[in-house]
């Protein structure tokens, strides 16, 4: 012990930012709760993590382009699912052809980004679109995932901005 004060280590203290993240993640687990399990919490928890910054300007523009994100992810996950379902259960080598598409389909989800003039929004859109398309397209209902995937990042950013905005 002794020798940790000669060290004179100083811990920087705990500041709102780190309290008012951890209050979003816990909102965020009592709202999962009341949807009976329906979404997957941590996809609200990111989103409000990544909304807790150092202003309210910082916090509305990074809600805004992780809303914008998801929206173009989600709408392409839509698109992809619907192609899957329709044309692609008579393709005999569907992994192939599976990967080719969603590879393709990446650069309209970026270039969707890039001509509503919103290219910061083009790795949430990726990143939404991927969690559809990779990690939950054989669900048993890959539609449904992909509402609550959108649900579920609207939550944690209205989660996030509030807390932020109430905590400044």
């Amino acid at each position: 012990m002794k020798k940790l004060k000669e060290l004179n280590l100083e811990f920087p203290r705990i500041g709102m930012r780190i309290i008012k993240s951890a209050i979003a993640v816990l909102l965020c687990f009592v709202v999962d709760y009341y949807r009976n399990g329906a979404g997957i919490v941590f996809y609200s928890q990111l989103s409000a993590l990544w909304c807790m910054q150092a202003t309210r300007e910082s916090t509305i523009k990074n809600a805004k382009q992780r809303m914008i994100g998801t929206f173009i992810g989600t709408f392409y996950g839509f698109l992809y699912i619907v192609i899957k379902h329709i044309f692609l259960p008579k393709v005999i080598s569907y992994d192939y052809v599976g990967s080719v598409l969603i590879s393709g389909m990446i650069v309209l989800v970026i270039y969707t980004s890039v001509l509503i003039k919103k290219k910061q929004a083009s790795y949430f859109s990726c990143v939404v679109f991927l969690s559809i398309v990779v990690n939950h397209i054989g669900d048993s209902n890959p539609y449904l995932f992909a509402c609550n995937r959108f649900l579920d990042t609207v939550i944690g950013i209205a989660i996030g901005v509030l807390v932020n905005i109430w905590g400044c």
